[in-house]
Parts: structure tokens; sequence; C-alpha cells
């Protein structure tokens, strides 16, 4: 085991300021690496290794290598320039001549090096003006009794400025020092097989093997360490919650049925479940914390509704929070649609909306003479007061940050809280994430709604495609038009929503066209919408401002320009905006070859199926669960190692770690939250 760089030796617990040359400013720079403890360096893994094992001979070399040579020094000679700098001359036992090239000639160097001292240098070979040479190479003088040749992997830590590797491989090895002290809670609970936590990490910072990849038993020990703890943390929360008490919101369900009878069409069956398993929730005295998904036009709005009307009519208010204003004011037009017959009424408190406006709605908030809310951000804002509410319904959850949660759920005595999402999560992945959520599956589509047919096509065929949209409109429907971006950019070289308005009102003179972007002032923004909801508006250009939740049943095709841009995910929002009527839908997926196979992959995927589950899980396995769970946008916590879709056999395993480890070990279990999340997990009172 390597040698403590401390003096006295540091413990595992000791602060990061223990080890020599940390002190305040180092520990600082490390704080936001979650590095704090000396232990955790230990799971401050390498991100690639350098193999330096290996001696090559100087004139076998070749250019854009990565080599580590042993020779003598032949001569040191300065060159003058604008930029000074010092050449050394550096000859192997086969007669190979290798040239070392410093702009810094640093006080070791000046005093140790000679000709006829022995140097191991390790870097990267380039073709010179004098044949190959090496620029500013790792160096160890080769000729003391101190000198060994690597016996292991070098390996190479994700760092900060004013940290080198030279510092990481110190520090790591001080850690590695103290590996006798780890405490490892799942040792006594994994099968006969898995290595030690200890053995696993020091074979991922000091392998002396080859390179660990995803599939070695040290990184999975890793991973399911990290998958447990992360599980551990939801279950956690999910247990302190059970000792609040939220308002019990039990009701005869005459508003709800008022409702039913009203509606042009029946509710699914898989609706009717997922309601059900709402207003149980709602008639407990423990806080609901549940998460609805459902695909792209699978009624989770109707869901919401009926639980919002059971909280009314039990005599509470009801939040409801969307991420955008747009889709604030399309909810709460749906919600009036709906609440109006019932000689109900919804508020909508928005950052725009006037003076006078918003003080009159926040003082029917604070007498309780308004029961139900919608809004974006500005209903948790400061001076935002309940009287009683109740619930609090928060659409497309992985936008908002834990944060803006926590806010929002303050505003009420703990609230019920229900979360809709659009983004389909793997079963497996849900349960062990989200494991502080019960999980609701709408799982069916309402009937008779008809596919929509996806076709991939390049741009070089848009006059085609402008002749196909007036048979189109001449039927008169409607046609969505979306561009990824508001201007013109060189560097990505895509289509402007802008320059496609002009080119499609060229096109198209006698068609009445609208545009829409995240630019334009809220009033005109909302306006362009309603237009287009009302038929005024034949053709909508627009940025993905209507990604989720814009709904316009007379839409019947949707063109989606630089497809090969988007992800799955919200390739597959997108595409949702159409179909929702009686007419057959198109998707037109244009893309500017020649495409990648990365991007091809992507438009086949999309092309070939309507499955949300199944195109969230491609998306997963494409770009990481970063992107699809919402976790780099909106802070919620990251795995370091583990990978849910690479790592699936584990998350298998989790769920019945984490409950063994919670009854037999609970201490044990705050150790390994501590470890993977720090101070991260307090979010006991958000769900």
């Amino acid at each position: 085991m390597p040698h403590c760089v401390a003096s006295p030796c540091v413990r595992l617990d000791s602060p990061i300021t223990a080890l020599r040359g940390i002190g305040p400013t180092l520990a600082a720079r490390l704080t936001p690496l979650g590095i704090s403890r000396v232990e955790d360096l230990l799971f401050h893994l390498p991100s690639r290794y350098q193999d330096r094992r290996q001696l090559h001979a100087i004139g076998q070399l070749r250019p854009g290598q990565e080599a580590a040579v042993l020779g003598e020094i032949l001569h040191i000679r300065p060159q003058s320039g604008r930029r000074p700098q010092w050449c050394v001359a550096l000859g192997d036992d086969r007669g190979g001549v290798l040239r070392l090239r410093f702009f810094h000639w640093v006080g070791a160097m000046r005093s140790q090096w000679r000709p006829g001292r022995r140097l191991w240098c390790f870097g990267e070979v380039r073709g010179g003006a004098f044949g190959l040479e090496m620029v500013h190479p790792e160096w160890q003088l080769a000729d003391g009794p101190d000198f060994c040749l690597p016996d292991r992997l070098t390996p190479f830590y994700p760092s900060v400025a004013g940290i080198t590797q030279t510092h990481w491989r110190a520090w790591t090895d001080a850690a590695l020092a103290q590996l006798d002290e780890l405490v490892d809670p799942l040792a006594e609970l994994l099968p006969a097989g898995w290595p030690s936590l200890k053995d696993s990490l020091y074979r991922l910072h000091r392998s002396e093997e080859g390179v660990p990849g995803d599939a070695d038993p040290a990184r999975q020990r890793l991973a399911l360490d990290e998958l447990t703890a992360h599980h551990l943390a939801m279950l956690r929360e999910r247990r302190a919650q059970r000792h609040f008490s939220a308002p019990v919101l039990t009701a005869p369900g005459s508003y709800w049925e008022r409702l039913r009878q009203a509606l042009p069409f029946a509710p699914t069956a898989a609706q009717l479940r997922v309601i059900d398993e709402i207003r149980q929730d709602l008639g407990l005295s423990a806080p609901m914390r549940r998460l609805v998904q459902g695909d792209v036009g699978s009624g989770k709005t109707l869901v919401a509704v009926a639980a919002l009307l059971q909280a009314v009519e039990a005599g509470y208010q009801v939040a409801l929070m969307a991420p955008t204003e747009i889709l604030a004011r399309q909810l709460h037009h749906r919600l009036e649609d709906w609440l109006q017959p019932l000689d109900l009424r919804a508020g909508l408190l928005l950052g725009g909306i006037s003076a006078k406006e918003r003080r009159d709605l926040i003082g029917a908030l604070a007498s309780g003479e308004l029961a139900v809310v919608c809004g974006t951000q500005a209903l948790f804002q400061e001076g935002v007061e309940y009287a009683r509410l109740g619930l609090v319904i928060i659409d497309e959850q992985h936008r908002f940050g834990v944060e803006q949660r926590r806010r929002l759920m303050a505003k009420g005595s703990m609230p019920h809280l229900l979360i809709l999402t659009a983004t389909p999560i793997p079963r497996t992945l849900a349960m062990t994430l989200y494991a502080d959520l019960d999980l609701s599956i709408i799982d069916a589509l309402p009937p008779g709604r008809t596919p929509v047919t996806t076709v991939v096509m390049p741009d070089t065929r848009r006059s085609e495609l402008i002749a196909r949209m007036r048979s189109v409109l001449a039927e008169g429907r409607q046609i969505y038009w979306v561009c990824p971006l508001i201007e013109n950019s060189e560097l990505l070289e895509l289509q402007a929503a802008e320059d496609s308005y002009a080119e499609l009102c060229h096109a198209l003179p006698d068609i009445r066209i609208g545009l829409v972007h995240g630019r334009l002032p809220a009033e005109i923004k909302q306006q362009r919408m309603q237009d287009f909801v009302t038929g005024t508006t034949q053709i909508l250009v627009a940025t993905t401002v209507i990604e989720v939740g814009v709904d316009v049943p007379g839409a019947s095709l949707m063109v989606i320009e630089h497809a090969e841009r988007l992800g799955l995910s919200q390739l597959h929002q997108l595409r949702g905006r159409v179909g929702r009527g009686a007419e057959q839908s198109t998707c037109i997926l244009l893309y500017r070859p020649p495409l990648s196979p990365r991007a091809r992959q992507r438009l086949a995927v999309i092309r070939s199926s309507s499955d949300g589950f199944f195109i969230a899980r491609k998306d997963l396995e494409m770009r990481g669960p970063g992107e699809l769970l919402g976790v780099r946008q909106s802070g919620e916590r990251t795995l370091r190692i583990a990978d849910p879709i690479r790592d699936e056999a584990l998350l298998e395993i989790v769920p019945d770690l984490g409950e063994n480890l919670l009854r037999t070990q609970p201490e044990a279990a705050a150790v390994l939250i501590r470890r993977w999340l720090g101070g991260t997990v307090a979010y006991g009172d958000v769900g």
C-alpha cells in the first residue's frame, strides 16, 4: 500500500486540509467536486489511464505516439528566440536520439541535469525540425537509488484549475494508505464472488493489470454501492414523510361524477385505475407523493383534474405548476372549460400579469376565496400565501429544480404532491431512483386516436414537401413547422425559425402563417398560439416551445427541421402535438445530409416506433440518464459511476439490498448515503 503524505498520518474521516499541501484555498477548489474529507478522495475515480510500464526504443517511435523512453543525456543547449527554450538530446542504448524541448528550465533541472545522466521520460512524440521530439515530457532521473519503472497504470483524475495530476496521485496515495479503516456496509449482504469495496477501490486507482472497463467487477461493485445509496436516500425520505401529517382529502366525489357525465368521451380504464390510486392516497393522513407517467396524449390532465376536484370538494386549495407560461395558460384554459359547468373557477398567476390582477389573485388565495390556481414559478414567489393548500400538482417535474419544489411545498402545511410526466422512465429505473414516490402508469391511449405516420426526408426535397403542404391546407387542416433555433448560426448551419417563416410566406403567399419563439413578449406569443388554436392561422412556424402540452386537434401535419439534431424524447414529444383529431396525421423529419451513424440510428428509432417507453429506453442508451431524467437542468442527484441502462442487472437487486440494510444496519445505511451523496440529500420535505 502507498505511504501517507501527511504527518502524522490522517484518518479517512479527517478533513481534507489534514493532508500536506492542502490549505483553505485548495480545499475551496475541491468542494465543488464533493471532496471535503479524506475518504472522499477514494471515490473520486480516475477518468482515464496511461500505460507507462513498457519502455520503447527511440528508433522505433512514431509521431503521435505516447511512449516511455529511457536514455542518457547527450547534451543540453539553450536556444534563443521569441520564446527562450532548452533542447536536450537523449540517446538510448540502440543508438536512437530523441530531442526534448522545454520552455521552462526549473531549479531541479538546472542543478541535476548534465550530460551522462540517465533520464526516464514519458510524453507525446512529435515531428520536429531536427527529427522526433517530446515537448515538456514528464521525467525522472533514472540513475539514482530511488528510481524504479512504473509497475501499474498511471491514473488521470478529473480536476480543476490549480490542481495537477501529481497532486491527485499523492492525495489518493494518502487515502489509499488508510483503506483498512473503510466501512463496507454491503459486504455481509452480497453473495460470494463479489470483490470487496477496498480491493475494488485499490484496483480502480492503482490498477496493476489492464484498464478496468465498465464491466470490470471492481467498477460494478462501486456502481452497486452508488445505486444502493441513491435508493436508500429515497427510502429514507419516504419514511420521513410518514411522520408528517397531510390534510385528509375525502369527498363523496360529486364534482368528478358531474364532470364525467359532461365529458364527450369516456375515460380509459388506465385513467380510472390511476385516479382510484390517487383518491385512496388523498384520503390518508400521510402526504401523497405520487409520480404519474403517461405517454403523449394518454390523458394525464384529466387524471390531475380528478385529483383536483377531490381536494376542492374536501375544502382545500390546489396549485398546478407548469414549466412555461404558454403551457400554464393552456392548462388554465382547459381547466376553465371543465370547471365552469361545476361553478368553479381557476386563477392564473404568471410573472407578466398586471399589478392589480396579481394583487387581487393573491388576496383571493390568502382568503381562501380562490380554490384553484395555475401558474409557473410565480406560484411560490414571496408574498404568495394560501389559506388551505392541500394539493400541489407539478407538470413535467424534471423541468423544476429541488429548491423550486421545496419552496412551493412550503406554501402549505405539508400538502399532497402529484407529479406528472410525459417522459416515460423504465420501471426498474424509476423504482430505484424515485423510490420516494409511488408510481402510476397510464399505459393506454384513448380509443380512436390514429397513429401518426413518421417520414424521414432530406431537406433537398423541400419543394416537394411544400407542394404536399398545399394539398393538406386545401383540405382545411393545419400544419406545424418546427425549427430548433431562432436566428442563423454559422457554426451549426441550422435553418432558423425566422428564415423558415420568410421562406414559407414567399412560397405560400395566400396562406396565413404565424411565428412563435421564446423571445417574443408573452402576450404576443399567447395571441399567436391562440390564433393557431382557433384556426385563424393555418401554419405555425415555431421553435420547440410547442414541445409539451399544446393541443390543436386541427393540426395533422408536423414538419421538424434538422431532426437529426434533436434527441429521441424531444422528437417524440413534438410528434405528439399532431394526431389529436380524427384525421390521419403525419410527422416529417427533415434532415441535412450526410447523417452521422448516431443520427441515422435516432431517426430510424423514431420512424419505427410510437411507443414512448421503447423510445425513452433508446434515448437513455444513446444519451445517458442525465438529460432524460432532467438531472442536469434541475440539480437533482447525479450518478458518478453507475449507468442505469448499462447496469440494469444491478437495479434488479438494489431494492432488496436497500431494504435489508435499513432493517439490519440503519447506521451503515447512513454511511453509504453520506459517502455517495454527501450533503445533497436534504430533500425529505420535498417529495
